[in-house]
């Protein structure tokens, strides 16, 4: 069962963005802050349910132009740095000294680095399918000769009409002319492409079925804004301060992540240099947590770290 509602609001951060939080849980509970990915993806009250018999006290938290957070969809003012000094505007106006950290994807990116940032704020974290903003990650996500040789299909109908050759700057370029068009039927069925191209590797198998609606839009839109952007120097930022992280740090892989995939993580070789980061495979599982595989990997973590902070209070 989803954990109750304690409050929800909407907190104003500057540049005219007011970012969407909602508390669940135990208003006493150990401090656990969610960080979606995408980036773009925004947060879900099913998201409580990897914390069920956990006594938390959950901040899901809306990053800037995503899910709740307004203006929705905002690019303007949406970059990294914006939304690491977000989570500090956040736990400072919240009152908490220190807190835990979990997240998927971009948001355990984002994750390590702040608790790079600001290690006397982390408490301890647990993270999945970590996302590499290298050359070496766009290139697997959205090259021709990284997963797409393991999705040719698929790929073909992602990069349909775009010349491989100089393909990294042609193909965001022409996703950036179709996301902005004012013709839905430019518009939308190169939406679809993007998000089918991500469920095809975030979770084989399956496909969008579903209209694109407005939270598909803004996910889309916001990856290909930081896509194009090279996440505004968040590989050089991870690399420099992932060695001060001091709070105990899980990172769960899947074995079967094309979206991050372990080769990634493994040419990487400074990652696991961090002494108190602990990068885990897990048999057999996907990048989503639509996988049940992954899920139980992710909440059996959860719960060993909420039960030990509750030991050290």
């Amino acid at each position: 069962m989803p954990l109750p509602l304690l409050a929800s609001h909407r907190l104003p951060v500057g540049d005219g963005h007011e970012l969407h939080l909602a508390q669940y849980g135990d208003p006493d509970g150990v401090p656990v802050l969610y960080l979606h990915g995408g980036p773009g993806a925004g947060c879900n009250a099913d998201d409580t349910r990897l914390f069920a018999n956990c006594r938390v006290r959950l901040l899901l938290l809306d990053q800037r132009g995503a899910g709740q957070s307004l203006p929705r969809g905002e690019l303007n003012h949406n970059h990294l740095q914006a939304l690491l000094a977000d989570l500090e505007l956040v736990r400072e106006a919240l009152g908490i000294e220190a807190w835990c950290l979990v997240g998927g994807s971009f948001g355990a990116t984002l994750g390590l680095i702040y608790s790079g940032l600001h290690p006397e704020r982390v408490l301890a974290q647990v993270y999945w399918g970590l996302f590499v903003p290298s050359l070496t990650g766009l290139s697997w996500l959205y090259g021709p000769d990284g997963a797409a040789r393991l999705f040719d299909e698929d790929y073909q109908r992602f990069s349909s009409g775009i010349p491989i050759k100089g393909w990294l700057p042609l193909l965001f370029d022409y996703f950036h002319k179709a996301f902005e068009h004012a013709d839905d039927k430019i518009r939308e069925p190169a939406l679809r492409r993007w998000l089918e191209w991500e469920m095809a590797l975030a979770f084989p198998g399956n496909r969008l079925l579903q209209p694109i609606g407005w939270h598909s839009t803004v996910l889309a839109r916001t990856e290909l804004h930081y896509a194009r952007n090279h996440y505004f120097g968040a590989l050089e930022l991870l690399q420099r301060v992932v060695t001060k992280i001091t709070a105990p740090s899980l990172v769960l892989q899947g074995e079967q992540d094309w979206v991050c995939p372990w080769s990634v993580l493994q040419s990487e070789i400074w990652l696991p240099e961090a002494g108190t980061v602990d990068i885990t495979k897990v048999p057999e599982g996907f990048h989503s947590l639509a996988d049940m595989k992954m899920y139980r990997a992710v909440a059996d973590a959860i719960q060993t770290m909420v039960q030990q902070q509750q030991i050290n209070r």
